[in-house]
C-alpha cells in the first residue's frame, strides 16, 4: 500500500542518499503565485449533500501545435523542422556537444564517465540528457542514437531561471518541448544561440503548472483541446462543513474508519492533519526518512495561498518507487492534504529498479479537482 507519510524513502541507495541529502537543509519559502486557472471551468450550481451533482466539466489535455506552426525565429525554427521531419542527421548538426572533465566515480547524475584508460578530469566532448537522473553521451554514442519520435511541438518558451543548470547540465536560452510518440513523456530541448546544448525528459505530459513555471515568456502558447465527459462530475461538502470540492464521475469517493480521510478512486488520499502535523515539518526541516522533494512552491488557488509538493517515495518499508504529488491546504490550525500517487493504494509490484511515474490523464484530472477546492470560513 502507498503511504509515504509513514515509510521512508529509499528507491535505491544513491536515490535514498540524495533523498537525506535534500532534506537535510530547511526549504526555501517560495512567495505565493498565482495558478492558471483561465483554462479550468467552475462550477455554478450550489448545492449542499455529499455528494451531489454538479454541472458537466470538460476534461482538458494538452493539444500539439498545427503542424505548420512556427517561432519565427532562424534559430528555433531549424531545430523545429528538424524533430517534427524525424531528421536525425538534421538534429546532429544543430547539436553542439559541451567538453567537460570526466570522472570515474559511479552512479548517476554529475560529470560524464571517463572512457577506458583516460585520466580523472580528462575533457570530453558530451551531450547531456536530463530525466529523472542525468546522463550524457559522447559523440559516438549520440550518432548512434535514433532520434526522438514526437506527436508534434507543445510550445516553446523564453527559458526562466528556475530551470535547473550546471556545468554538466547547462540550460538554454530557449526551450521547445515536444509530445513523444510513446509513452507519456514530454520532450524538451534546450537551445542557445541556435545550438541544441541539452535533451530533457519529462513524465509531466499535462502538467500546466510544470510547463509555464520554467518560462519566462511563450513564442508559442500551450493551447487545450476540451473533452467533454459524458457524466456530470460531483460534488463533496464536509460533512462539519469545513470544505468542499468536485471530482470525476467515473472515481468513486470512499471515507476512512479514522473519519476524516477519504480515498478518491485508487491513487488519491484526502485527509485532514492535526496540529502537529510532523511529516510536514519533514518538507521544512528536514528527516531521514524523508521523502526526495522534486519541487516545492506555493500556489494560489482562488483566494486561497496552497503548499504544493512534488518528489518522490522509495522502496524502503515496503513501498513501490514512485511519484507523488501533493497539495496543502491551511484549515485553522489543521492542514487538509490532497495527494496523488502514481500506483493504485493496492498495487503490488516486485519491479523496484524505476521510479512509477504519474500519468499524464491522471495528473489532469486531479490538479482540475484540487482546482475546484473551496475552504469555508
Amino acid at each position: 500500500m502507498n503511504n509515504f507519510l509513514s515509510k521512508p524513502i529509499g528507491v535505491s541507495l544513491i536515490l535514498m542518499i540524495l533523498a537525506i541529502g535534500a532534506c537535510s537543509q530547511p526549504r526555501e519559502q517560495i512567495a505565493p503565485t498565482p495558478f492558471n486557472t483561465s483554462t479550468l471551468p467552475s462550477p455554478t450550481l450550489q448545492v449542499s449533500g455529499a455528494p451531489t451533482v454538479e454541472p458537466t466539466l470538460e476534461a482538458l489535455q494538452l493539444a500539439v501545435q498545427p503542424a505548420e506552426k512556427r517561432t519565427g525565429s532562424p534559430e528555433l525554427d531549424p531545430i523545429i523542422d528538424a524533430v517534427l521531419a524525424h531528421d536525425m542527421a538534421g538534429l546532429r548538426e544543430l547539436t553542439e556537444f559541451t567538453i567537460i572533465g570526466c570522472t570515474h566515480e559511479m552512479g548517476l547524475g554529475g560529470p560524464p564517465k571517463c572512457p577506458s584508460g583516460e585520466e580523472e578530469g580528462t575533457p570530453v566532448e558530451v551531450i547531456p540528457f536530463l530525466g529523472v537522473e542525468g546522463h550524457h553521451l559522447n559523440r559516438e554514442e549520440f550518432n548512434a542514437w535514433e532520434g526522438p519520435d514526437v506527436l508534434g511541438l507543445l510550445a516553446a518558451y523564453k527559458v526562466s531561471d528556475e530551470v535547473y543548470s550546471s556545468e554538466e547540465y547547462p540550460r538554454g536560452d530557449f526551450a521547445l518541448v515536444f509530445l513523444e510518440a510513446h509513452d507519456i513523456t514530454t520532450l524538451t530541448l534546450q537551445v542557445r544561440q541556435g545550438w541544441v546544448i541539452r535533451y530533457d525528459y519529462s513524465f509531466n505530459v499535462t502538467l500546466q503548472a510544470d510547463i509555464e513555471a520554467k518560462s519566462s515568456e511563450f513564442l508559442i502558447p500551450l493551447t487545450f483541446k476540451p473533452i467533454p465527459t459524458s457524466v456530470p462530475w460531483k460534488k463533496f461538502i464536509d460533512p462539519i462543513d469545513r470544505f468542499e470540492f468536485v471530482y470525476p464521475p467515473t472515481l468513486d469517493l470512499l471515507t476512512e474508519s479514522e473519519g476524516d480521510a477519504w480515498k478518491l478512486g485508487d491513487q488519491i488520499q484526502i485527509e485532514i492533519l492535526g496540529p502537529t502535523r510532523s511529516w510536514i515539518t519533514c518538507f521544512d526541516q528536514g528527516l531521514g526518512d524523508c521523502p526526495f522533494v522534486e519541487s516545492d512552491q506555493m500556489v494560489q488557488i482562488g483566494e486561497q495561498d496552497v503548499r504544493r509538493v512534488k518528489g518522490y517515495i522509495g522502496s524502503v518499508g515496503g513501498n513501490i518507487p514512485q511519484e507523488f504529488l501533493v497539495y496543502i491546504f491551511e484549515l485553522g490550525d489543521k492542514a487538509l492534504v490532497f495527494t496523488l500517487y502514481a500506483l493504485p493504494f493496492d498495487a503490488d509490484l516486485t519491479e523496484v529498479s524505476m521510479i512509477w511515474p504519474l500519468d499524464g490523464m491522471e495528473l489532469d484530472l486531479f490538479e482540475r479537482t484540487v482546482q475546484t477546492v473551496i475552504i469555508h470560513p
